[in-house]
């Protein structure tokens, strides 16, 4: 995918988290890296290069009966990040919103 400024890569991510929950997370996923928010639209610069966090709308996943779980399609934009940039953030990404289990 291109953009006006180059490559464009988008990293789709379907996770059991409402917005609320994921915002109450952005300052820790960010550390002290300034952001500006429109809508459900995260943007910030990460090594000079602009990334944006894109939230899909809430929805409910049913398990059965009695279980239902929150689900957020959350799409992480990177504007000309090298794969190795990409592989960083995510695993970032990945570990922060990380649920224990057991």
């Amino acid at each position: 995918m291109e953009s006006e400024s180059g490559h464009l890569t988008v990293v789709k991510k379907e996770m059991g988290i409402t917005h609320q929950d994921f915002y109450a997370e952005l300052p820790t996923l960010l550390d002290k890296i300034p952001y500006q928010q429109t809508d459900d639209t995260i943007s910030c610069q990460l090594n000079g290069k602009k990334m944006e966090i894109v939230l899909g709308p809430e929805k409910v996943r049913e398990i059965g009966r009695s279980v239902r779980l929150p689900m957020t399609l959350v799409m992480l934009r990177f504007h000309d990040f090298s794969e190795e940039e990409m592989g960083d953030f995510v695993r970032h990404f990945n570990l922060r919103f990380m649920k224990g289990g057991g």
